[in-house]
């Protein structure tokens, strides 16, 4: 015989298939989690240094870009704006698939270190530099894809003895790297300073002049500048923690010698203007503190600091720190001596409107 179900057992029912959607939602989220509880690792491309690592070698060329920005802007006689791209690990084989085939190419060594490195400066950009430091004063090049000739290799030769002084001025806090161009080119395929597979660091940098801009790359291959990465993040972060230790110095030795007003007010009243003008001889006036208390409040260049005592000591006036004044204290006993003072005046409505009902009631 069938089994009729009451109301509540509906609803209960109701409730339980609501909750095993959220389950199974639930459930799904915490597959889809377990899912992506991995990540993605090339051998073909290990990661080769630290997070670390990573974003000292940024603060290093972080730097290098404020003081390249503005002698470059002089240079030109423009304001010319240099932000840092991107800094990525890659294959040398595909950083060369990365620029493109007709550029601006300076290969430089790195003494006393081994190796080789490369800068490379887009043809739209390079193209631009070159016409303003000919004073072409924005002309329009229609033509910024082609190949540089040699006598504009020579000419962007100042642009490039500009970044090779500034990175030669941020290694040297590192350590003395001798930055020298031994070849320039525009064909990609004519420079390998490493072989395709072997990882570097690449610096990408964003050059933009008036409306055009640009990309200038720094390859460094890591097998050259490993063993400089972890003196770069012992360097820097030193550097942060000293600089942080100075200026606390320099601010206690500023504040050291600041001068103050310092105030001891024994007692305190309000009076109106009318009050004021009429007060006369034997006239007494009330303050807002009981006689028996001998603290006075003390105020810091007219902050209310402290509480103390005013008295003289060794012939001169004086004033003893008793204790602090807690504003935020006396902000929240103040707010609960409101709060207590509004429940008993409703307590006493309450009460008025239960007896007037009562009486209402009798009569």
């Amino acid at each position: 015989m069938a089994e009729f179900l009451s109301q509540d057992e509906i609803d209960a029912l109701l409730d339980i298939a609501e909750q095993g959607e959220d389950i199974d939602n639930a459930q799904d989220e915490k597959a889809v989690s377990k899912e992506k509880n991995y990540s993605i690792y090339d051998f073909k491309k290990p990661n080769r240094i630290s997070n670390e690592q990573f974003k000292a070698f940024s603060s290093l060329h972080d730097k290098m870009l404020r003081n390249l920005t503005t002698d470059l802007s002089a240079m030109l006689r423009k304001i010319i704006e240099i932000k840092l791209y991107s800094i990525e690990q890659m294959t040398y084989g595909e950083f060369i698939l990365s620029i493109p085939q007709l550029t601006s190419l300076n290969t430089l060594s790195i003494k006393p270190l081994e190796g080789r490195m490369v800068i490379e400066c887009n043809p739209g950009i390079a193209h631009k530099i070159i016409a303003e430091l000919l004073g072409a004063d924005g002309a329009p090049n229609d033509n910024a894809d082609r190949e540089l000739t040699e006598i504009e290799m020579e000419i962007l030769d100042h642009f490039y003895a500009l970044l090779i002084e500034h990175l030669h001025s941020s290694w040297a806090e590192i350590t003395n790297i001798n930055f020298k161009v031994e070849s320039k080119d525009t064909n990609t395929n004519a420079i390998q300073i490493v072989s395709d597979h072997e990882i570097v660091l690449l610096v990408v940098l964003e050059i933009t002049i008036d409306d055009d801009s640009g990309f200038l790359s720094i390859c460094y291959p890591i097998s050259y500048i490993e063993t400089l990465l972890t003196k770069i993040v012992e360097k820097l972060f030193s550097q942060g923690n000293n600089v942080k230790t100075s200026r606390k110095k320099d601010i206690e030795t500023l504040i050291s010698g600041a001068k103050m007003s310092i105030e001891a007010i024994l007692a305190e009243s309000e009076l109106t203007i009318l009050e004021l003008l009429n007060i006369g001889a034997e006239d007494i006036v009330v303050f807002n503190k009981n006689a028996d208390s001998a603290l006075a409040k003390i105020y810091i260049n007219s902050q209310e600091k402290f509480l103390g005592l005013s008295g003289i000591k060794n012939n001169r006036k004086a004033i003893k720190i008793e204790a602090n004044i807690d504003h935020e204290k006396q902000e929240t006993l103040k707010l609960l001596r409101v709060m207590r003072e509004e429940r008993e005046t409703v307590a006493k409505e309450s009460a008025e409107n239960i007896r007037r009902m009562l009486n209402e009631r009798d009569s």
